[in-house]
């Protein structure tokens, strides 16, 4: 147990090194994911001008995480299809279209709390 203790900070240190690749490889190969991450970006200054309270700030940003993290899970399993079969597969292609209604979702889901957020006074 005492081993497994002494190896957290290295684990820890690794799982940082994977994720970031996996954002870098994302970053470099995923089109949406760029634009998520420039939204992101307007979405930040917009929420530094609005007067709101910190609650409403945090809680759109933490819901609006939600869309680059659909997104990751849809590139993933885009990446992992076209492995499996590159050629055209009707089940692949569900799975492919399920994985990118998961991103839609978000999208739904943020735009939805962003309105009860502008109607909460």
């Amino acid at each position: 147990m005492f081993k497994t203790i002494l190896n957290i900070p290295r684990r820890a240190k690794n799982a940082m090194y994977y994720s970031l690749c996996g954002l870098g490889a994302a970053f470099k190969k995923e089109e949406a994911i760029k634009l998520e991450t420039i939204a992101l970006v307007i979405l930040i200054v917009v929420m530094c001008l609005v007067p709101w309270p910190l609650w409403k700030k945090f809680t759109l940003g933490g819901v609006y995480l939600l869309i680059p993290l659909a997104e990751l899970m849809n590139s993933a399993l885009e990446d992992v299809c076209d492995l499996v079969s590159p050629e055209y597969n009707e089940k692949i292609k569900h799975a492919k279209d399920k994985a990118s209604a998961a991103v839609l979702m978000a999208m739904i889901i943020g735009c939805i709390t962003l309105t009860i957020l502008i109607l909460i006074d």
